[in-house]
């Protein structure tokens, strides 16, 4: 492993080149440096990083993909739609490789629908679902995870209706829905509308899982 600890995962994480354009249509929120790393050793004290191939969905500019690596990942899927974004994930990936050699990384540029290489562990940050343009946003990128591993590490806005149906919603699929915590997330204006230059909003994350079949 080549990080030991969270707190020096999340001083590597925050050296990583963030979105220079961010994309409304695509909520396009840079994961925190803190969570990202706090998501990622949650999964390794599980058992769920080291010697895993992990798939990233939506993974934009890499921070959660070049985590997993960083902690002994197997393999890394790195997927999202915005070619841009893609770049910086490549950028951020060389300049790590830079200082620790080479990490089993792969970015791949397509829609998620598209996607079917399966994995052992999905981590991800998923759109909301705030925009207008990205309603259910997130339950389009959870039923694909479900398709792909058996245990999914996802971050959702925290209301009490969205964490019910979330349940149910899994449920359906066969999957336990564990809610490891809440974070208060950074959400950086991009638009004349934003009022405020951050505001912050509640973020479960959750664990889900596939039950077994007796």
């Amino acid at each position: 492993m080549l990080v030991r600890s969270r707190k020096e995962l999340a001083a590597l994480l925050s050296n990583l080149e963030g979105y220079r354009c961010p994309k409304e249509k695509l909520e396009q929120w840079q994961t925190p440096p803190e969570i990202a790393a706090t998501m990622l050793f949650e999964a390794l004290i599980r058992g769920d990083i080291s010697g895993k191939k992990i798939i990233d969905l939506g993974t934009g500019t890499g921070i959660l993909a070049i985590g997993a690596a960083l902690l002994s990942a197997k393999e890394v899927i790195g997927v999202d739609i915005d070619p841009e974004a893609l770049e910086i994930a490549r950028r951020n990936l060389m300049k790590i490789e830079g200082i620790y050699g080479s990490l089993p990384i792969k970015f791949v540029c397509t829609d998620i629908r598209e996607f079917d290489m399966k994995g052992d562990i999905v981590v991800m940050n998923p759109p909301f679902g705030l925009e207008r343009g990205s309603r259910h946003a997130d339950i389009v990128f959870l039923e694909k995870a479900f398709s792909l591993a058996s245990k999914v590490y996802s971050l959702h806005h925290s209301t009490s209706k969205g964490r019910k149906f979330l349940i149910k919603y899994a449920q359906r699929y066969g999957f336990q829905a564990d809610i490891i915590g809440t974070f208060n997330f950074p959400l950086k204006a991009w638009h004349e509308k934003h009022r405020k230059p951050v505001k912050e909003i509640p973020v479960d994350f959750i664990l889900f899982v596939m039950k077994t079949v007796k």
